[in-house]
């Protein structure tokens, strides 16, 4: 599967939605989750799904460092790319891509930019409707999992020093993509690890650290303003 950021503007957004792949995307979190998700150790699937819902309903904006890498049988491993994402709810979301390309993806839920310095060129689409959420649509659906999947426990193996639950998620409705698979650390339920499958098993796993939940963010992260001598492809064709 070809990296997000070889994606055309049309098919980039797609890929940061649930509609079509959920993307992106997110945690290992540096911050003490709230109380409710400080209780006894749950032991069963229901018992976890409870506690997540609990940890997230709250959550209004993330900052993390992730490192993002896709596999497919035909191709093998692709190359590791590295940044930093912010998001905001609702539907605000920053991804500064810096190895082995710097990049830009943002968007303030009405209008999309993909900036590359590079090239200095930026797509833009405007008129998002309601297809631009992405990973705040994730954070929304972590506090509502039992309404939008079918959640299996895998696993609740010890991961170098950390303890984590696995839980593998089939959408309940047609999806773009076929299962997702998610890491989070048992104790205070912080997501480390995102894996998506899609119809043809290809995966695209997302991995977070120095992750913070509700940290400031300023709202003007969420726009763009092209440098000048950029080259401004709009996807209306205007």
């Amino acid at each position: 599967m070809e990296a997000l950021l070889a994606l055309s503007p049309s098919r980039l957004l797609r890929a940061f939605t649930l509609s079509g792949l959920l993307a992106l995307p997110l945690a290992g979190l540096l911050v003490s989750a709230p109380a409710m998700a400080q209780a006894a150790e749950p032991t069963t699937v229901k018992e976890i799904v409870a506690q997540v819902e609990a940890t997230y309903k709250s959550v209004q904006s993330l900052k993390a460092d992730f490192v993002q890498v896709s596999r497919s049988a035909a191709m093998g491993e692709g190359e590791k790319q590295r940044g930093r994402i912010q998001l905001m709810r609702p539907r605000l979301m920053r991804w500064d891509f810096t190895q082995p390309e710097v990049r830009l993806f943002v968007t303030d839920g009405r209008t999309m930019w993909v900036y590359s310095p590079s090239e200095k060129q930026v797509f833009v689409t405007e008129d998002l409707g309601t297809d631009a959420g992405g990973v705040d649509q994730l954070l929304s659906t972590l506090e509502n999992l039992e309404e939008f999947f079918e959640v299996k426990l895998i696993d609740s193996p010890t991961v170098g020093e950390r303890r984590v639950h696995v839980l593998e998620l089939t959408p309940r409705k047609a999806s773009g993509f076929k299962r997702l698979r998610i890491e989070l650390t048992r104790g205070k339920y912080e997501l480390e690890r995102l894996v998506i499958v899609d119809a043809f098993d290809n995966e695209t796993e997302m991995s977070f650290s120095n992750l913070k939940l509700n940290a400031p963010i300023a709202s003007t992260e969420f726009t763009f303003q092209a440098p000048e001598g950029t080259q401004v492809v709009r996807a209306d064709g205007m």
